[in-house]
């Protein structure tokens, strides 16, 4: 199979962005990853957050020949671990982040998050293989999470874990709650499965952001092909 990956990452109307993006290919091993994480409005140095997150997460993932849901769970408590340290460097700041990833290796996807950064699976036929459900106290956007990564509290980035088989044809959408909030749902979802150029579908969301945004907006399309 071949995998395809479009990204963008925007600030929006905010003064910055905190939302950050990493992929990794390695093609030749058949091994693929793709973290997108988004630094917490409201806590200091968001963006630094969320890019320690995702560079602990990449380097831990290729620093092994497979990956497991034990050991994906390992990684995850590693960077959050690796986020509480680093804040004694900027003071014991409070900083927090939010992360979705899918690592695929073969025909195996495993889909890990913390937060309300989210990943929809869809395969060709039009049907959910999965989404995720966001980690929060309420139904609301911008209620309080029940899960992330937070300096002080790593034991609040429990992953949940999903691993599903990819096959020629899905699409793979992860994107952060900027994203997603400004666009109706099922919008998201007839325009994830338009038979068009994946860079037609990623121009669609940024125009749809782009007039609706209240917040950073970023997200990675990936297609099975």
């Amino acid at each position: 199979m071949k995998i395809n990956c479009i990204t963008f990452s925007e600030k929006g109307p905010r003064s910055e962005n905190q939302d950050h993006i990493r992929t990794i290919t390695d093609a030749e091993n058949g091994r693929y990853s793709f973290v997108l994480c988004d630094g917490m409005g409201g806590h200091a140095m968001g963006g630094t957050a969320a890019k320690i997150v995702a560079a602990s997460i990449c380097r831990d993932i290729m620093r092994m020949p497979h990956v497991d849901e034990n050991d994906i769970r390992a990684i995850v408590s590693r960077a959050a671990w690796t986020l509480d340290t680093m804040s004694d460097v900027y003071g014991r700041v409070k900083m927090g982040s939010t992360m979705v990833a899918a690592h695929i290796e073969g025909s195996r996807m495993t889909v890990m998050h913390c937060g309300d950064s989210r990943c929809y699976v869809y395969g060709r036929d039009g049907k959910a293989k999965y989404v995720t459900t966001d980690h929060n106290a309420g139904d609301c956007i911008g209620a309080p999470l029940t899960r992330g990564f937070f300096t002080g509290h790593p034991d609040m980035a429990a992953p949940e874990v999903f691993t599903v088989k990819v096959e020629p044809g899905d699409r793979v959408l992860l994107c952060s709650d900027g994203m997603w909030s400004s666009i109706r749902p099922d919008i998201l979802r007839d325009r994830m499965l338009d038979d068009k150029d994946p860079e037609d579908i990623m121009d669609t969301y940024k125009f749809l952001c782009e007039k609706y945004a209240e917040d950073n907006y970023s997200a990675i399309l990936i297609t099975i092909e």
